[in-house]
């Protein structure tokens, strides 16, 4: 008997998402001290532990179930983002809700438009459910490519995700463009992860468009990526209907509780947000003096570059010995690239200085 015989052909069929490694394994990989480790590979905001966002967690009632209906939270939200107590639902991390949306809109003869390069969940989700993913190539400078997207469309395309900003461009979509994709009649979401790196969002637009979700994540402004926490905002139907098939418990007391506090706090979580973004400045400025080296602007807490004539692998090599982590790629729209986070001064500082002996 082998297990593989029960499995689902999909499952067989679709390769394991590549994720990043935790601080941890990569300090034993490497052989320097976790506190040494400088990690730029995921997004993260490094500012996350000294905000003590977690300090009071001792009042929690853990032996009792989360609300299903995580009224409180919802109600920080609304008040937070202006959106209705009934336009919000909240989510384990924003993965969980690419889950759900894929789960609630394709059967698994349906079609999902994936405008590569993009995030690499849209398209590993879709393939477990056994939808078919068509893929479509972003323009040169990474924008969508409408004209692209509408000859893929038929009676089977239900959904597209449209990552605002981009990952790993650091593009956003334009209002013309998310108008014109609207008005195709699909589902569109819109992953607004970074919307408070870049401050511009697309939410008011909701009331407008039935066929618009928006989603958003706690992970990177607010340093709670290891809670998992995000949200979505859209019209009272598909809320609802998000909750009908989401797990009853799915948000954890903890990150309820801190999620709250962070919006409680934002104007301190917006200074370190503010510094992240002087920080990605800088590499970019850096990176765009190199003339090996194409680097392409971002409203995001990261930035993209191609290298011309050096091999990427040797320059996360390089960096890597240091104890310098950025993010490298198997997509071969990305084949020799590195996307790297902005990080503390200090480790902006070590970053630019390795890069200068190794470009």
């Amino acid at each position: 008997m082998s297990i593989n015989d029960y499995l689902r052909k999909k499952i067989k069929e679709t390769p394991i998402y590549d994720g990043v490694e935790p601080s941890n394994k990569l300090s034993d990989e490497s052989g320097i001290s976790s506190n040494q480790i400088i990690k730029l590979n995921a997004n993260e905001n490094p500012f996350g532990e000294i905000l003590n966002l977690t300090e009071d967690l001792s009042s929690i009632n853990i032996h009792e179930y989360p609300d299903p209906n995580q009224k409180k939270l919802r109600l920080a939200l609304s008040e937070y983002t202006g959106a209705k107590f009934e336009q919000i639902v909240a989510s384990s991390g924003s993965d969980e809700l690419i889950d759900i949306l894929i789960r609630l809109f394709l059967d698994s003869d349906d079609k999902l438009i994936d405008a590569q390069p993009t995030f690499g969940m849209y398209e590993f989700l879709a393939k477990i459910q056994g939808a078919e993913v068509v893929s479509v190539s972003r323009n040169a400078d990474f924008s969508i490519d409408l004209e692209a997207i509408s000859a893929c469309l038929d009676k089977k395309t239900k959904l597209i995700f449209i990552a605002s900003p981009n990952n790993p461009t650091g593009d956003i979509i334009k209002i013309n463009e998310l108008i014109e994709l609207l008005n195709k009649k699909i589902i569109v979401v819109v992953d607004e992860t970074y919307f408070e790196f870049c401050g511009e969002s697309y939410f008011n637009l909701i009331n407008d468009y039935e066929n618009l979700i928006i989603i958003r994540s706690f992970s990177k402004w607010a340093g709670l990526a290891g809670l998992r926490i995000g949200y979505a905002i859209s019209n009272p139907e598909i809320i609802k209907r998000i909750i009908q098939i989401k797990q009853p418990y799915n948000i954890n007391s903890a990150a309820e509780h801190v999620a709250i506090k962070a919006m409680n706090n934002k104007k301190k979580l917006f200074e370190k947000v503010n510094i992240l973004m002087e920080q990605k400045d800088k590499i970019y400025k850096f990176l765009l003096n190199k003339n090996e080296i194409k680097v392409y602007p971002s409203k995001a807490n990261f930035v993209l570059c191609e290298l011309k004539n050096i091999n990427a692998d040797e320059i996360y090599e390089g960096l890597a010995k240091k104890g310098i982590f950025v993010r490298k790629f198997s997509n071969k729209f990305l084949s020799n690239a590195l996307r790297i986070s902005a990080g503390t001064p200090e480790q902006t500082r070590k970053l630019l200085q390795e890069l200068e002996k190794l470009i």
